[in-house]
């Protein structure tokens, strides 16, 4: 059990070190201080109005499952009208060589009739 801890304790010492080398890049230290602030006031906001937020997340969860719901009716439709071709499919096989074939002996037919003339 101590090897593991010893491993996730470097692991983020790691990341500390990481962060801190990266740091040094003036753009992003910039981008790092602009989105601290902007979390920072979002948590605030959040600390001062929790309701408004806990309300907005369950709007945006209602408008997921919505979603998911159609998507989940979209593909239930789709596939239906797959399966629907599937059966088809052999019929309208059938149709098109019987209806070749009733071309094909009507095309005789005429050449024979053009024949005996």
């Amino acid at each position: 059990m101590s090897k593991r801890n010893k491993m996730i304790e470097s692991m983020v010492i790691g990341a500390l070190i990481g962060a801190a080398v990266s740091l040094f890049d003036k753009d992003t230290r910039e981008s790092f201080i602009h989105t601290s602030k902007r979390v920072g006031k979002k948590t605030a906001q959040v600390l001062k109005d929790p309701g408004a937020y806990s309300q907005l997340v369950k709007d945006q969860f209602n408008a997921v499952r919505t979603t998911v719901e159609q998507v989940a009716e979209d593909v239930r439709f789709v596939t239906t009208k797959v399966n629907e071709l599937a059966e088809a499919t052999p019929e309208i096989a059938d149709l098109v060589k019987e209806t070749k074939d009733v071309f094909t002996n009507k095309s005789e037919g005429i050449r024979e009739d053009n024949l005996e003339r």
